[in-house]
Order: C-alpha cells, then sequence, then structure tokens
C-alpha cells in the first residue's frame, strides 16, 4: 500500500476481487418537456470492492445521473443495480433508505452543510432518524471524532460560514464517513476549491480510501484529480468505457 503523503504521488491500494456494484443493461430515461431524454443507455459495469474510480465525461453525458443510481438516489428505467448481494432496482423506498444509510456516504461540491449548525452538529445529522440504539453521547463521540480524523478537531463548535471551503469539506467528509459506509460517492468534490485545497481534500479522500478499504466513485471535470485514482471511467452520452 502506497502512502499518500504528497499530492504528486498517485494514488495506490489493494483491490479486492469481490464485487460492491455490478450494473447490467443499465438505461435511464426523463421526460422532459413532453420527450425522452436519455442519460444511460445500456451500462455494463462492474466495480470491485476497495477500488477508487474517477469518472469523467462532458457536461450532460449522464455522470451525475449514474452517480445517483449508484447511490441508490434515483431507480434505473432498465437494468439491474447490484450493491453486493443487494438488487437496489428492486428494493422499495424505505429499503433503499436503510441501505444509503448503512453503506454509502456522499460528499459534494457545494458541501450541503446546514449554516445554522455548528461542524459538529452537521456530522450529527447523519445519525439523525436512525439512532440505531446509539445514544446522544455516543452519536456525539463519533461525531467529535470523525472531526478529529479530518483535521478539525478545534472547529467543532464553528459554524460554516466560520470555515474556509476546505475546511467546510472536510467536514462534509466527516459527516459521510461517520457511519462507516462502504461506499463513499463524491461528486466533484474539488470543484469549488483553490489548486492548493484541492490537493488536500484529495489526499484526505485517499488516506480514508486506504485505511477503511472504502469504494470511492468521484465524478469530476480535473484530469489531475482523475489521474490520481485506480481505474479511469469515461461517460458519452450515456454510455460507460474505461480509459
Amino acid at each position: 500500500m502506497t502512502t499518500t503523503g504528497t499530492a504528486a504521488s498517485t494514488a495506490t491500494a489493494p483491490t479486492a476481487s469481490r464485487p460492491m456494484y455490478r450494473l447490467a443493461g443499465v438505461t435511464k430515461t426523463y421526460e422532459q418537456k413532453h420527450r425522452k431524454v436519455t442519460a444511460l443507455t445500456g451500462v455494463d459495469l462492474e466495480i470491485p470492492q476497495g477500488q477508487l474510480v474517477a469518472v469523467q465525461g462532458p457536461t450532460g453525458g449522464g455522470k451525475s445521473t449514474l452517480l445517483q443510481v449508484l447511490g441508490a438516489l434515483d431507480r434505473p428505467s432498465t437494468g439491474s443495480v447490484h450493491l453486493g448481494d443487494r438488487d437496489v432496482a428492486t428494493l422499495g423506498d424505505r429499503a433503499l433508505t436503510e441501505l444509503r444509510a448503512a453503506e454509502i456516504g456522499f460528499v459534494f461540491q457545494g458541501f450541503n452543510l446546514i449554516p445554522t449548525l455548528t461542524a459538529l452538529e452537521n456530522v450529527e445529522t447523519a445519525f439523525a432518524g436512525s439512532l440505531a440504539g446509539r445514544s446522544r453521547a455516543e452519536v456525539r463521540d463519533r461525531a467529535t471524532g470523525a472531526l478529529q480524523e479530518v483535521g478539525l478537531g478545534e472547529r467543532l463548535d464553528h459554524l460554516p460560514s466560520e470555515l474556509s471551503g476546505g475546511q467546510q469539506q472536510r467536514v462534509a467528509i466527516a459527516r459521510a464517513l461517520v457511519k462507516d459506509p462502504s461506499v463513499l460517492l463524491a461528486d466533484e468534490p474539488t470543484g469549488a476549491l483553490d489548486e492548493a485545497t484541492r490537493n488536500e481534500i484529495m489526499v484526505l479522500i485517499e488516506r480514508q480510501w486506504q485505511d477503511r478499504g472504502l469504494t470511492v466513485v468521484i465524478v469530476t471535470h480535473d484530469s489531475w484529480v482523475a489521474r490520481r485514482a485506480e481505474r479511469r471511467l469515461l461517460i458519452e452520452q450515456g454510455r460507460v468505457r474505461d480509459v
């Protein structure tokens, strides 16, 4: 395993052979102004457990739709989407919500923090509605530990407006990982950051990937970010291929 101590290195980690995702014949079509728009077309894709994947492609090519399908935020129009042994496409709404809460962490370009909550309280929202037998004290301890892990142990009581962009993204990463998911899905996680902060956030994501054995899928327009991944996918006109 290679340590990602500097932004110049390319991330590497051993990849297990067991599939985390298996997509077969996935198509996604939307109704838009009385016409059908196809965002994904016959996607067949397998992502092994523990792989770091970058997804690139032109605007409107299907990147966000693919991420939504992988994240169980949207159902395919046709085809199957297996996350581990479960076909996400066949699950009911409650089962999908439970799956997302247990297995998937999300990080977005815009951070998506609640402006009136502190960094600690924002991370605690990951447990909202699903304490699953945990006490409030345990939730607070886990949220505190997650923020310490991303280097924000001294910023627990700060509001998002009191944090830099990079610090806000660290809060978002802590929130995504506080429940120990199997998968981290990131939609342009460095797009709103300057170059130096971008490098720091990528090193942080890589360290979490390596330490936790996460499966990570990053949608990005940044070729520097994409080159750091183990695997690069290109999606154009709804079709996915390796590059």
